[in-house]
């Protein structure tokens, strides 16, 4: 055996020994949640992982009374108050369903009616208002309210009652009601 067939076949020896090593890593399956660095500590989940893994924050519903109207003709004793309650949607999921309850009360702390407001299927930056309610006062002026809510839920199932708002500003301000 001369040198040149020598030298010919360590060439190809070399050349299978890297194909097959090559070909090797390429059929070997890749577990993506094994995967370690070089030092052989454990690969961090990326960011885009952890952010799916946590959730995204909802964001507030305010609630709101923009304007109420007084109607009636004639004295006192015909004439009432007749608050807009508002319900925006600031968060970024679709409100399915919002029920809130509002007790109105006068600047000497006298009851001054209440009412019951239903939301239904509230989109992403989109705002409901209900109108027509008749309160127990001439006047509508100096009002408060205090909201409660009675039920809140997104369209994914999740409960959104701590997101509701109050807005303490408007025709008559609101705040949260203590429980």
């Amino acid at each position: 055996m001369n040198l040149s067939t020598l030298y010919f076949c360590c060439i190809h020896l070399v050349l299978i020994y890297a194909w097959l090593s090559c070909a090797f890593l390429l059929v070997r399956p890749i577990d993506v949640r094994a995967a370690e660095d070089i030092a052989g500590r454990p690969e961090k989940p990326r960011a885009l992982q952890e952010t799916l893994r946590k959730g995204r924050p909802k964001g507030p519903i305010f609630v709101a009374i923009p304007t109420s109207y007084t109607y009636g003709i004639g004295g006192l004793e015909s004439s009432y108050c007749s608050p807009s309650v508002r319900a925006t949607n600031s968060s970024n999921a679709v409100i399915e369903e919002l029920i809130i309850g509002v007790d109105y009360l006068t600047n000497a702390g006298k009851p001054a009616g209440a009412t019951v407001t239903r939301y239904s299927d509230i989109k992403v930056r989109r705002q409901n208002t209900h109108y027509f309610y008749q309160l127990a006062v001439s006047d509508c002026r100096g009002l408060a309210g205090e909201v409660t809510v009675v039920r809140c839920v997104y369209s994914t199932g999740e409960d959104c009652s701590a997101a509701v708002q109050p807005i303490d500003f408007g025709s008559i301000p609101l705040r949260l009601k203590s429980r």
